[in-house]
């Protein structure tokens, strides 16, 4: 019999202690005013470091037919604002809202740095440098930890081109 290999990555060890969350019409992630985020996947049971794996490597890569059970934030604001203002660019001015989060706050449950999983072996089609800023929250952000928002949204880019998540640059 095969020993299953326990989550090998540990726990960030510094959390900061505000992140953003881009939040668009049509993210996986649904917002509710009264429970806040709540990520499409949230009956995932991830115990080895195998399914983490299959479940990050789904997420970064924007894999539509599979629901995730993280939910993106940033520790950079400037990261997230750049991040919403491309997004709304190549979606023809498609309104973001970039919602800074109180970490305190969030209560008990995984949290993953994105570059810990990329060095991990985890794949994605975007550089490391991409995700440096990224930390990856399982299941929920508690409407408690929202703190304030701004909208971005800008004019579509002249040049009409189909919208390519690869093709973001930072």
């Amino acid at each position: 019999m095969q020993a299953i290999r326990l989550i090998e990555i540990p726990a960030p060890a510094n959390l900061p202690s505000i992140v953003y969350r881009v939040d668009y019409e049509g993210s996986q992630t649904s917002f509710s005013p009264t429970k806040g985020f709540c990520a499409s996947n949230t009956r995932a049971v991830i115990a080895t470091t195998p399914q983490l794996h299959f479940f990050a490597s789904a997420h970064f890569n924007w894999a539509s037919n599979i629901s995730s059970p993280f939910i993106s934030v940033f520790a950079d604001n400037n990261h997230a604002e750049r991040w919403a203002r491309g997004f709304s660019e190549r979606n023809g001015g498609k309104k973001c809202y970039v919602v800074r989060i109180d970490t305190a706050a969030l209560g008990r449950g995984p949290i993953f740095r994105a570059a810990d999983l990329l060095t991990a072996g985890v794949e994605s089609p975007m550089h490391l440098s991409q995700h440096f800023s990224e930390y990856l929250i399982m299941y929920r952000i508690p409407i408690t930890a929202l703190v304030d928002e701004i909208i971005v949204s800008v004019e579509p880019q002249e040049q009409s081109m189909p919208f390519d998540h690869q093709l973001l640059r930072y």
